[in-house]
């Protein structure tokens, strides 16, 4: 279709002109206005109608263009799930479609996925990033890019707007044009008003995905050793080991806290994404990746989708924002203090230390939203070519901003394609350079940087012409020094000090390799390369799916790999070879352990009165949908599961919840004789809820406590006990 590419043209040079800060609304309306009339007199061909085959994904059907397009304003949004340009541009999306819905406006959002990488053709790996990053409107996998090629799209992410008779009017190309999109679409709203028959599409997820798990899409991990996790004991019992893991839980936009065997001990940040700071139940994060603990009770997390830096005193138990302002900055410069200070996407985070400083001074962000490493100054320090830095100021370190795998011995000149994971080491070697090894995820490279002089390097993967982001595969080069490596779309690094190597996460290709940063030499340590979730001893028969974040347990000799699709924490012995799940946890022996559980999930406690000479009992609890705007999941399996119980015997330890209705049936046991809350069965309530108008659904669980108190006198009927409860979707 030639027409796309002048049609390309001529809505650039509109761009422009109403990005132009100097004309008013109406200038700039009527120029949309006389663009869609000159359009309107063109000669356009229909966008073509999608491949039968092709897997759509938040639709029950099917769509057709010829269809379900005919008297609507649709937005055909071409991305690839990797791309963070792509990501930038989804909550402008998730924006039009609020204000402008299909059923009411006539307006259609619909992503055409186009990959970019080999895994991004697989139709499971595009659902879960469908999941991931919350996209509830329709989207079809082009896996063989047959549109992309049709209409000469060139760029992640292009926007093509249709008219109501489905011929393309704009195109809207790169992120950064959210207001273009509104005027373009309202204004085709009103040129087209006589021709737009709103209706519903048919919105429904193609299949529930239950995640059996307490994390959800974890992106990264740390080693933390800090003895203000726990309260200290009266007891005098010997004071325990304080070293613990950190994991974003990035679906669930939260923190966790756990010990080395996955026992969770405490929980920073809530499930629902939000940019607030204060204790750890208020505090909201929005798909948190990378993690960077500082001594004694610091830990630096990389707030990606609030664009910012937020800073968790695990002595205060507080957060709050030390860089970024909470929305997506375009800053290619720096200089500005932390929170006056723009970011874009901060991927991962690492302390190191200036040359004046024996102690970690500086945190360095992988600003992956602008292709740039930068740096939060913790203290006053003087860093290269003497330049003195202020506490809580930040910098660029490395990058122009293009993105690009561009090596330069000046760090400012060189350049970078979304670094996603970063991690500091010393070489032992005559020039003990110390370095930031970068995770360049879509250069499909492993880049170093020099701390001592800026300097950025290869070091294996990625193409030799710094313009080519397409040289990816799998290959190592373990038996051919001189040869090639080929990475896919690496998302985190981890340094062993120990034994000099370098641990990378080549997510696209789910293994773990090792890199000698020396020899340059490249091999897989663990996976075969399939997308699965299998432990083992044995590099053919485990598996990864995407894993995102690495770290290691130096005395330990473990590395911790955050398997990202598979939503757990995998624990890799260094010396045998073997790799276990960990098993994420919550002790349920005790009574601080059961606050711990509510605060975790959401809670309800209630009592009811007995007799002592009480009979076996029924209890049955009622769910109600408190949303107007969600209802119940007709299909999903709604069920319970006793966690605890004192005093009292269940027939049955779990089960379904029928029509919203919770039974459990309980036999008296052994009620204590007094009026205390000794006597209890606590359950856990797994609840599936879809929004009525898009038909996403999402897992709600919740906590619910039933306390016994005896008393002779009471009336209250002792066959069956009922309470109702209402569930917010949020």
């Amino acid at each position: 279709m030639a027409f796309i590419s002048t049609l390309t043209w001529s809505c650039i040079k509109l761009q422009g002109l109403i990005e132009n800060p100097d004309l008013d609304e109406e200038e700039k309306n009527n120029l949309v206005l006389n663009h869609l009339t000159e359009v309107e007199e063109s000669t356009r061909d229909v966008f073509p109608e999608f491949q039968p085959g092709w897997e759509w994904f938040n639709t029950n059907r099917s769509l057709s263009v010829s269809s379900d397009f005919n008297d609507q304003i649709v937005v055909i949004d071409f991305f690839t799930y990797c791309c963070i340009n792509c990501m930038h541009i989804l909550p402008d999306l998730h924006a039009l479609e609020e204000k402008f819905p299909s059923d009411k406006a006539g307006v259609v959002v619909v992503g055409v996925h186009s990959a970019k990488f080999e895994n991004e053709k697989v139709s499971s790996n595009i659902m879960a990033a469908v999941q991931r990053y919350g996209i509830t409107h329709p989207v079809v996998n082009d896996s063989e890019a047959v549109l992309w090629k049709t209409l000469e799209i060139t760029c992640w992410p292009t926007l093509l707007v249709l008219g109501p008779d489905r011929k393309p009017v704009f195109v809207i190309i790169g992120e950064g044009h959210r207001d273009v999109l509104f005027r373009y679409v309202d204004c085709a709203l009103t040129f087209y008003k006589n021709r737009i028959i709103p209706r519903p599409l048919p919105l429904s997820p193609k299949k529930s995905e239950i995640f059996q798990s307490h994390l959800l899409f974890p992106g990264k991990v740390c080693i933390i050793k800090c003895e203000c996790v726990e309260e200290p004991t009266d007891s005098g019992d010997p004071k325990q080991d304080s070293t613990y893991l950190a994991i974003s839980d990035t679906g669930h936009h939260r923190i966790l806290i756990t010990s080395l065997q996955g026992e969770i001990k405490l929980t920073v940040g809530g499930e629902a994404p939000g940019w607030k700071e204060g204790s750890y139940a208020t505090a909201q994060f929005h798909s948190p990746q990378g993690i960077a603990f500082l001594p004694p009770c610091y830990l630096y997390v990389a707030d990606t989708g609030n664009h910012s830096v937020r800073l968790v005193n695990l002595k205060s138990k507080e957060v709050k924002t030390v860089a970024g302002k909470g929305v997506q900055g375009t800053d290619k410069e720096g200089g500005q203090l932390g929170t006056e200070q723009p970011l874009a996407s901060p991927w991962d985070v690492c302390l190191t230390r200036s040359s004046t400083s024996d102690d970690p001074d500086l945190l360095i962000i992988a600003n992956a939203g602008t292709h740039q490493i930068w740096g939060l100054a913790l203290r006053d320090l003087t860093w290269w070519k003497k330049l003195h830095v202020e506490a809580g100021r930040c910098l660029r370190l490395a990058g122009s901003g293009a993105e690009e795998n561009r090596n330069n011995s000046y760090p400012a000149k060189a350049a970078f394609a979304q670094p996603s994971g970063i991690s500091c080491g010393v070489l032992q070697s005559p020039s003990a350079d110390y370095l930031l090894f970068v995770a360049d995820s879509e250069s499909s490279s492993i880049r170093q940087i020099n701390l001592k002089d800026g300097s950025v390097k290869a070091l294996v993967g990625g193409g030799k012409d710094p313009m080519d982001l397409f040289c990816f595969g799998d290959q190592d080069n373990h038996s051919n020094p001189k040869g090639a490596v080929l990475l896919q779309h690496p998302l985190g690094v981890a340094w062993s000090a120990s034994s000099q190597l370098l641990y990378v996460a080549d997510s696209y290709n789910h293994k773990i390799k090792s890199v000698n940063p020396l020899t340059k030499m490249c091999s897989t340590y663990l996976g075969n390369g399939k997308p699965g979730l299998a432990d083992g001893g044995s590099e053919n028969e485990i598996q990864f799916n995407e894993p995102g974040g690495l770290c290691i347990h130096e005395e330990q000799r473990i590395l911790y790999v955050a398997d990202t699709n598979n939503h757990c924490i995998r624990k890799v012995d260094l010396v045998r070879s073997v790799t276990e799940t960990l098993k994420i946890s919550v002790k349920s022996s005790t009574e601080e352990t059961q606050t711990l559980i509510s605060n975790i999930l959401p809670s309800f406690e209630v009592s009811a009165t007995l007799r002592p000479s009480s009979p076996n009992f029924n209890w049955t609890v009622k769910f109600h949908c408190a949303d107007e705007q969600w209802k119940w999941s007709d299909v999903a399996p709604h069920s319970w599961k006793i966690t605890h119980i004192e005093g009292l015997t269940a027939t049955e330890k779990m089960g379904h919840i029928q029509d919203s209705l919770m039974n459990i049936d309980l036999l008296r046991e052994s009620l204590q004789e007094n009026k205390g809350p000794n006597n209890y069965v606590q359950v856990q309530a797994d609840l599936f809820l879809c929004a009525k108008r898009s038909g996403v659904c999402k897992k709600k669980s919740v906590i619910i406590r039933l306390n016994f108190v005896l008393d002779d006198n009471t009336q209250v009927s002792e066959s069956k006990i009922q309470h109702e409860f209402n569930i917010n979707a949020d």
